[in-house]
């Protein structure tokens, strides 16, 4: 059920981490790292005392924060109005399609400012494995949310519904 809002198909990015975060957050760590290694070296050597427990403890808990921060660091993604259907694919190789016919709701939330925070998208679970939320992206994540919104918003069916909320008062 293609409306003519979706007759060309509009693309959305979201960049993922930007460079400056990610180059900061490798400075941090690489700082954090020389820092126990230079106090298990004041202590081990110069003054005497073992640090070795230690140390290995630290470097452990490092390589358990870079683990995390590789888990929650924000994916590259694109979302797609086409005529079809709404796609949302991740640089992962992440793709979750929906049919305009399947789009059952998109709910906004707003500060009480009148800022967008974000966009969460339902659909009609085909099976019952699969969650009626689709997916939700936030102001943080998409290059141009309030575009996204408006763009939407000309493109959903008749059968979905929009749904504002004001959130965070």
């Amino acid at each position: 059920m293609a409306t003519p809002a979706t007759a060309q198909a509009k693309v959305f990015i979201g960049p993922g981490l930007s460079p400056f975060k990610r180059l900061v957050t490798i400075f941090g760590v690489i700082f954090l790292l020389a820092l126990v290694l230079w106090i298990a070296f004041y202590q081990g050597i110069l003054q005497g005392g073992s640090a070795v427990g230690s140390t290995i403890v630290a470097v452990l808990f490092i390589l358990g924060f870079i683990y995390y921060l590789r888990l929650i660091a924000p994916v590259p993604f694109t979302i797609r109005l086409e005529p079809e259907a709404l796609i949302k694919e991740s640089a992962k190789g992440e793709v979750i399609e929906i049919r305009w016919e399947n789009l059952t709701r998109v709910k906004e939330e707003f500060f009480p400012n009148g800022k967008r925070i974000g966009i969460t998208v339902f659909r009609q679970p085909a099976s019952p494995q699969e969650k009626p939320k689709a997916w939700a992206v936030y102001r943080d994540d998409v290059t141009d949310i309030d575009a996204l919104a408006e763009a939407l918003k000309a493109a959903i069916p008749e059968s979905c519904t929009w749904q504002s909320e004001t959130v965070h008062d």
